[in-house]
């Protein structure tokens, strides 16, 4: 199929986001305190942080400020102009994804809350809000599935709708995908964990791919995810889902293969750069989606990328085990030659 129809899923309307407390993307507020900066309608603006955001997200003090999050509080919970901000965030959110070409944005709402009941108002806030002010499909997205259920019956209907995701621990989103002729990412985790090698991953396809096909969801709905682990964990790992997506290509025909690109570069340096080459090869390998960040995986981006350059090739020796620990590559980054 090549780049050019590559099916982006934006991934950043989702409560786990962050920037760095302290960081380049936020600013010391007149007052004391900090904001996230961002720019909308052609205007810098300030997201603040609330001065007991620590109480409401215990991540804070560890210095991961999630602003999806933040976003969501300020527009259901702030008054004035905070309110104002935290509307505008969500639109300069979804504008960007949108502008860079996203064919889905990906809503998830999980870590706003413990409260499933609460949870589900947000989704279903959420959904109704980006909807009004985008007509780009929707990839309802959670781990529980009266949140998935909540999040579709908000949707436009008539739009194209996606569930992520539907594996053989999640049996019971099958129904919920059906019910509303949803695409969907269909995982490769099993009924007690996740898989670690080629083989693993490609019997619990079958195994999902089998209930689906009993159920009646077409292969054209369905978008495999052979799960995406970081290299720094496990250096086969890039090399792993690439293999089990090309087989499950072969294997499965008619599906799509997807799969969220951007967890690959975990723990790396120039994040970027891994997972722009990540894509290429998983696109060689006939991936045609995938769950990433349209600001910098797109598909202008993609038909840009020299990938002979030496930073190319350096990545890429870390994604294909040939620089199995990356030391030619992090040696690379720290001689400014990436």
């Amino acid at each position: 199929m090549g780049i050019d129809n590559f099916i982006s899923i934006g991934e950043n309307i989702h409560c786990t986001r962050s920037v760095k407390s302290g960081g380049t993307r936020t600013t010391e507020l007149p007052g004391g305190g900090e904001g996230v900066t961002f720019k909308y309608l052609g205007e810098d603006r300030i997201l603040p942080v609330p001065a007991d955001w620590a109480k409401i997200s215990p991540c804070y003090p560890e210095g991961k400020l999630r602003h999806i999050t933040l976003a969501i509080h300020q527009a259901l919970k702030g008054s004035g102009e905070n309110k104002t901000l935290g509307e505008e965030y969500l639109r300069w959110a979804i504008d960007r994804q949108v502008e860079n070409g996203a064919d889905y944005l990906d809503i998830n709402v999980d870590e706003y809350s413990n409260n499933l009941p609460e949870r589900i108002e947000i989704m279903k806030w959420l959904v109704a809000f980006v909807s009004g002010h985008s007509e780009t499909p929707l990839c309802i997205d959670s781990s529980n599935v009266e949140t998935l259920a909540a999040g579709l019956e908000c949707c436009v209907k008539g739009v194209g709708l996606m569930v992520n995701s539907i594996s053989l621990e999640r049996e019971d989103a099958v129904e919920v995908a059906l019910h509303h002729k949803a695409h969907a990412i269909v995982s490769a985790a099993g009924k007690t964990g996740l898989p670690s090698t080629i083989e693993e991953r490609l019997d619990n396809f079958q195994g999902i791919v089998d209930i689906l096909d009993h159920a009646g969801m077409p292969r054209e709905k369905m978008f495999l995810d052979g799960l995406v682990l970081p290299i720094s964990v496990d250096p086969v790992n890039a090399q792993n889902f690439i293999n089990a997506s090309a087989q499950a290509k072969t294997r499965f025909e008619g599906v799509n293969l997807s799969g969220g690109l951007s967890n690959v570069s975990f723990g790396m340096p120039n994040r970027k750069l891994l997972n722009l080459v990540f894509t290429m090869l998983f696109i060689e390998a006939g991936g045609n989606a995938g769950i990433v960040d349209p600001v910098q995986i797109s598909v202008e981006s993609l038909k840009e990328f020299d990938m002979e350059s030496e930073p190319a090739k350096l990545a890429r020796a870390v994604l294909d085990g040939s620089d199995m620990y990356g030391g030619e590559y992090i040696a690379a980054f720290r001689e400014g030659r990436l």
